[in-house]
C-alpha cells in the first residue's frame, strides 16, 4: 500500500474523526483511526501518512511531530481543527507538519494536503534509508577511525587531528585510509557527507565523538 493511499487518523471527537475517515474513503484513501497520541504511539505504524486533529495540550500536530522526532521515524503528518489559529499553525510547522486545514475539509485544499503528505513521505523515506545506510558503514569503524572522521568533519588537516589525538600525522594518514576503505568513500566530501547523515559530529578539542 503506497504512502498516499494510507492515512492514519488522530481524533478525539468521535464523530469528527469518523467523518474524516469517509472523507478519505471518498477518495480511494485508506484510514487507520486513533483516539488520541497515546493509542497511535503504542503501536507506532512505519508507514503512511498522519492527519492529526488539533484538540488538546496532549493531542496536536505540535506533540504528534515531537513524538515522531523522538522515534526517529520518518511518517509526514499535516494538523487540521474547526477554528485554526495562526499560532496553532506556525507552532505545527516549526515541528514538521507539511500542512495545517481547517475542518469541514475544503476538497481541493484536502486534495493537495494528501499530494504533499505524499510528497513529503515519499522524500523523508529517502532520507531514511540513506541515514540508516550511512549509520550502518560508520558502525564499522574503529574508535579511532571514528575519532578521525569526527574530526574531518571539522576540516581539520592530518596535522591538527594528529596534535588533537596526540598521534603522529603518520598514524592520522592510517586511520584516515582505513576509513576510506571501509566507507567505499572515494574522497574526503564522501567521508563527511556520510557522517553527517549518520549524525557524526566532534565534541570538544580532544576529538571525541559527540554523535
Amino acid at each position: 500500500m503506497s504512502r498516499r493511499s494510507h492515512i492514519h487518523v488522530i481524533d478525539s471527537d468521535v464523530r469528527r474523526r469518523a467523518q474524516v475517515a469517509r472523507e478519505l474513503l471518498n477518495r480511494n484513501l485508506h484510514a487507520e483511526i486513533y483516539e488520541d497520541l497515546d493509542e497511535f504511539g503504542s503501536s507506532l505504524p512505519e508507514e503512511g501518512a498522519v492527519l492529526i486533529a488539533d484538540c488538546s495540550t496532549a493531542c496536536n500536530p505540535e506533540a504528534l511531530g515531537a513524538l515522531l522526532e523522538a522515534s526517529k521515524n520518518p511518517l509526514p503528518f499535516a494538523g487540521y481543527s474547526d477554528d485554526p489559529s495562526p499560532q496553532g499553525i506556525v507552532a505545527a510547522m516549526h515541528q514538521g507538519a507539511v500542512d495545517y486545514l481547517r475542518w469541514p475539509f475544503d476538497a481541493a485544499l484536502l486534495e493537495a494536503a494528501v499530494e504533499r503528505l505524499s510528497t513529503s513521505g515519499d522524500r523523508r523515506a529517502r532520507e531514511h534509508r540513506r541515514q540508516a545506510a550511512a549509520r550502518g558503514a560508520i558502525e564499522a569503524l574503529s574508535e579511532r577511525e571514528l575519532e578521525v572522521l569526527a574530526l574531518m568533519t571539522l576540516g581539520d588537516s592530518n596535522k591538527e587531528i594528529g596534535r588533537k589525538l596526540e598521534i603522529s600525522p603518520r598514524t592520522v594518514e592510517i586511520h584516515r585510509g582505513n576509513m576510506m576503505r571501509k566507507l567505499h568513500a572515494r574522497s574526503q566530501s564522501d567521508a563527511v557527507r556520510l557522517a553527517m547523515l549518520a549524525g557524526i559530529d566532534a565534541g570538544d578539542d580532544d576529538g571525541r565523538l559527540a554523535a
